[in-house]
């Protein structure tokens, strides 16, 4: 006995049949041509828009700049064109400390060399 066949020309359908998805079609810009009204002159097609980084010069960037003097330099050189405020309260920072530990430096020495002297007169 034989088994019943099924026809040749029957298929089960393909539940997850895709087509080809198709690029819509826009326009590329070309090296000479004007900017459009959505970008910039000066910028490049596609390159993305950095949000105006908020400049508080918060008090908290001289301390920071106090506390940790390279630090300060730092985010002075890396911020002095994009947060001028915040870049200028870390270089005060950064500058104070190394004028106050080089005072303090030489307040230290001068001592020194005074209990030097006092504690042997006789030299």
């Amino acid at each position: 006995m034989s088994e019943p066949q099924a026809p040749n020309n029957w298929q089960q359908p393909n539940q997850y049949q895709s087509t080809q998805p198709t690029q819509p079609a826009f326009q590329q810009p070309t090296a000479f041509q004007q900017p459009t009204a959505l970008q910039q002159p000066g910028q490049q097609y596609g390159s993305p828009q950095m949000p105006a980084a908020a400049d508080s010069g918060s008090l908290g960037w001289a301390v920071l700049g106090f506390f940790i003097p390279l630090v300060g330099l730092i985010l002075f050189l890396v911020w002095k064109d994009t947060k001028p405020l915040s870049a200028k309260k870390a270089g005060i920072g950064a500058l104070v400390s190394v004028i106050v530990g080089a005072v303090c430096t030489v307040i230290g020495i001068a001592i020194f060399i005074g209990l030097l002297y006092q504690a042997a007169p006789n030299f």
